[in-house]
Parts: structure tokens; C-alpha cells; sequence
């Protein structure tokens, strides 16, 4: 996805989707210049094009000493999406507190995501699990914990 100027996308999951929508609410309220909101599953990433599936159970097989046998195990995780411009920022007042923790994953030029990095440590307990240059954009993983500011 093409980012626009002073943008950076943030990408959430591994987090309950109640986390992920407090995050991207409180987001939002910061962020008032933002694109709309997108959910991802993705099923095989080995398949081309890969499989979209439905939140809940997959069907796997396994083997087993009478023969292969299909069990369900749980589907693939949600991912939550949504780009803001770093630039549109409102001021912060007051505290909150996140129904969970979540990983965040931010993607977009390295000024703007050290911005986005600036304000999340500002709002919660960030931990950085790692960062990678992907061409001109900056790719960081966090795991956000759980005492948020809220947007006055």
C-alpha cells in the first residue's frame, strides 16, 4: 500500500480485536488525519494469490498411528490496519487504560515513524521488539502494554 506523505501505517495484531479497537480509537482521536480502518486474515501465504479466511477454526491435518485425520485448531489472528498523518497531532489530556497488551507494527519514512514512536511513548509502555529498513520506509515492531493517555 502506497503511504502518503507524513504518514505512517500501523498495523496491529497478536492483541484481542477489543485491544486493537481501543488503540486505533485512541488513535484516531490523536491522529484526526487518518484513512479508514482494514481487517486482514490471511490463511496460506504459500498459496498464490494466498487464502483469505474466515475469523475461527481451521481444519488440519494429523498424523496418526490408525492414519491422517483432520483436527481444528483455532483460525488465523486478526490484523488491524490504519494509516495517520503524523503531522495532524492534537494535544493529550488525562489517562487510560488498554484492555490488553498488542503488537504494533509501524511502517513509513524514519522521521515520521520516530514521530509515531515519540507519541505511543508517550501515551503507553512501548517495548521496541525490532526494526528493519524496508527501501526508504522504516519498519518497528512494539509491544504495547497497558496505561494509555486518552485525547482530550
Amino acid at each position: 500500500m502506497p503511504l502518503s506523505a507524513g504518514h505512517v501505517l500501523v498495523r496491529l495484531h497478536d492483541g484481542a480485536r477489543e485491544v486493537a479497537e481501543a488503540v486505533l480509537d485512541l488513535l484516531e482521536g490523536l491522529f484526526p488525519t487518518h484513512t479508514g480502518r482494514g481487517l486482514t486474515r490471511i490463511g496460506n501465504v504459500w498459496e498464490s494469490p494466498p487464502t483469505l479466511t474466515p475469523e475461527g477454526i481451521w481444519t488440519v491435518a494429523e498424523s496418526r498411528p490408525d492414519g491422517v485425520s483432520a483436527i481444528p485448531v483455532p483460525g488465523p489472528a486478526v490484523s488491524a490496519s490504519q494509516a495517520f498523518d503524523v503531522h495532524s497531532l492534537t494535544p493529550l489530556e488525562g489517562r487510560t487504560v488498554l484492555p490488553g497488551e498488542i503488537t504494533a507494527e509501524l511502517l513509513g519514512t524514519p522521521a515520521d515513524v520516530e514521530a509515531m514512536l515519540r507519541t505511543i511513548a508517550d501515551l503507553c509502555s512501548a517495548r521496541e521488539e525490532g526494526r528493519e529498513r524496508q527501501g526508504p520506509q522504516l519498519a518497528v515492531r512494539l509491544r504495547l502494554g497497558h496505561a494509555v493517555a486518552e485525547p482530550g
